[in-house]
């Protein structure tokens, strides 16, 4: 571990993070997008895996929310999952939220992510990494290390901080390197902190940024550890979109997709402007722009001499639908059985909210998928449900439904087996 980042560990062993009680993990799930199964198997492979066969590396595990939802998923198989972390007290936590739940799955591993192919683990199908690259001496060689653990037709589940969602974030560190410098003790800096919080008027800016946003008051509010890592970090960096670009090819990789897809398309916000002239990464860019409030950036990615993925189209009735979510099929449920209107709402999440057309063949579409069946059993169905609408009428319908839903990750497909 290089002494740069030093106090980096040392905040993370005083401050595990993020704060877990596991004496009340039995009150909730906690499921991270990116850690989805049915989306991460549908986007590398394009099918379910052999789930036995399945190695999963969650570098900078922390105390463990990507660790417990992927041990669940994957609780009844011989799938591997190693959590791997440089802070000591933040394995600790971890260890003892899986074994409230009863979880043996996981193998824990003490170490920096940045000596990771030093310590002999083999080669992984899925790496996630979320919320640490970002906090490294340098990130390069962190995701430089991370591939050289990645197979060569695995993928990586990875977030870093957002430049243009973090700008009161920003100001707020800035003031806490005077006010509360890193050379003061964990707790002095937490109360110095507290109080400027608390003393600010409310016409400032710095706090008011803070404290307008949903994501930042509830770190702020929720733990110590929440506002330390926010607010008084010693190691942080953010990224646009062109630079996540970049930084992903200085090191061998490629962005694959990004967790919702839908807030990195320029159409979400603007209808009717003129994108052709742009490349896909440049219309990313361009939507980052228009949104303007992104915290922090999602997606997966790829080896740059990855195998070409099977990519599975809407219309290919030998493919079989699934919702992305764990409990995703008991929303789908609870919206079926709500009397009337015109329309279905879901949310799936922040940023992840769908509005499809209640009428006899919406219902239909939300009622059959069941990870059973195939596309083309769900149309054939539709037209006994729809008689007066043509086959061509009811494919655009399934066409639109999935894509509503495909854009924020709720729904994906899985390629026929044959």
């Amino acid at each position: 571990m290089t002494t740069t980042l030093a106090p980096v560990r040392e905040q993370y062993e005083a401050l595990p993070y993020p704060h877990r009680d596991p004496a009340r993990e039995l009150e909730m799930l906690r499921q991270p997008t990116m850690c989805e199964l049915p989306r991460l198997q549908s986007l590398l492979w394009g099918r379910p895996r052999n789930l036995d066969t399945l190695r999963i590396l969650d570098a900078g595990c922390g105390t463990g929310d990507n660790t417990v939802f992927l041990a669940e998923q994957l609780s009844g198989s011989r799938a591997e999952i190693v959590a791997l972390d440089f802070s000591s007290a933040a394995l600790e936590v971890n260890r003892a939220r899986l074994a409230a739940r009863g979880l043996d799955n996981v193998r824990h591993v003490l170490a920096p992510i940045e000596g990771v192919g030093k310590l002999d683990l083999g080669t992984f199908d899925v790496i996630v990494c979320t919320g640490v690259l970002h906090h490294l001496a340098s990130p390069e060689a962190g995701l430089r290390a991370l591939r050289s653990v990645l197979s060569p037709d695995g993928g990586m589940a990875l977030m870093v901080y957002a430049t243009y969602g973090r700008q009161p974030v920003y100001l707020m560190q800035a003031l806490m390197q005077r006010l509360a410098p890193p050379s003061l003790a964990p707790e002095q800096r937490l109360r110095i902190l507290r109080r400027t919080l608390d003393g600010l008027p409310a016409e400032s800016g710095s706090a008011r940024g803070l404290l307008d946003s949903p994501l930042f008051r509830g770190e702020i509010a929720g733990s110590d550890a929440g506002a330390y890592d926010l607010l008084l970090h010693t190691q942080d960096r953010p990224y646009t979109v062109p630079a996540v670009h970049e930084w992903m090819a200085s090191a061998g990789m490629r962005v694959l997709d990004w967790s919702v897809p839908r807030q990195y398309d320029p159409a979400t916000y603007l209808s009717g402007i003129a994108t052709a002239h742009l490349t896909v990464e440049e219309r990313q860019a361009a939507a980052e722009l228009m949104h303007g409030a992104m915290a922090k950036h999602e997606f997966f990615a790829e080896r740059d001499d990855a195998p070409e993925r099977t990519h599975v189209a809407p219309e290919d009735t030998d493919s079989v639908p699934v919702w992305c979510g764990w409990d995703f099929p008991q929303q789908v449920r609870a919206a079926l059985t709500r009397p009337g209107g015109k329309e279905f709402r879901c949310t799936f999440g922040p940023e992840r909210n769908v509005t499809v057309n209640a009428d006899v063949l919406g219902r239909h579409f939300l009622g059959a998928i069941d990870a059973r069946q195939t596309v083309g059993s769900i149309l054939d169905a539709a037209r006994s449900v729809a008689p007066a609408m043509t086959s061509r009428q009811i494919m655009r319908r399934w066409v639109e439904f999935f894509a509503s839903f495909n854009a924020v990750a709720a729904l994906t497909l899985y390629a026929s087996e044959s």
